[in-house]
């Protein structure tokens, strides 16, 4: 990962100003030659808002047999090395131990009855998981490319799990109201 391009947009993805993120990014991605990369352009997963909120949904109520979840993490797997499928996992807990970066151990009290048991798929980026894994950057332009899509990818990402948040709570579902 490219952790300078990663300073450009994490101000923004930390304040949830997703749709800035996302314009830094494709405005850089375009100023590059067209690859396999540029797919990503325009295409948001907000269109799998309703499958995720109901995914999390359904693990909140399997954990919370186990534990009252003060607080949900859900990560996705590392696509720019894992390309058959890119998913979701998540992780209940039983405190919220906050952002503090120096003190994130909170983060390790997990067990399988606290873990997601099957993964959510993402679609839509089937092209992108083959550039990922077909592509092997041998030029500038390529590199640049491809670490501005992971960018998009992360950002896209987010968006999607805020856009799945925002509709737990216009559904009233149980876990909209877990940070």
């Amino acid at each position: 990962m490219n952790f300078d391009l990663a300073e450009q947009i994490n101000p923004y993805l930390d304040k949830q100003e997703f749709s800035k993120a996302v314009s830094i990014a494709e405005t850089s991605l375009k100023n590059i030659p067209t690859t396999d990369f540029h797919s990503i352009i325009g295409h948001s997963l907000t269109n799998q808002a309703d499958g995720v909120a109901n995914w999390i949904n359904d693990f909140y109520r399997k954990a919370y047999k186990v534990i009252e979840p003060k607080a949900l993490y859900f990560e996705m797997n590392e696509f720019d090395i894992n390309t058959d499928t890119w998913y979701i996992d998540g992780f209940a807990f039983s405190e919220d131990g906050g952002l503090d970066l120096e003190d994130m151990d909170w983060l390790y009290d997990v067990s399988l009855e606290t873990m997601t048991s099957e993964e959510y798929v993402i679609t839509g980026y089937e092209e992108l998981q083959e550039a990922f894994e077909n592509v092997e950057p041998d030029t500038d332009d390529l590199q640049n490319a491809r670490d501005w899509c992971e960018q998009l990818v992360i950002a896209r990402f987010m968006e999607l799990m805020n856009a799945a948040h925002s509709e737990a709570k216009k559904q009233n579902m149980d876990w909209a109201k877990a940070p």
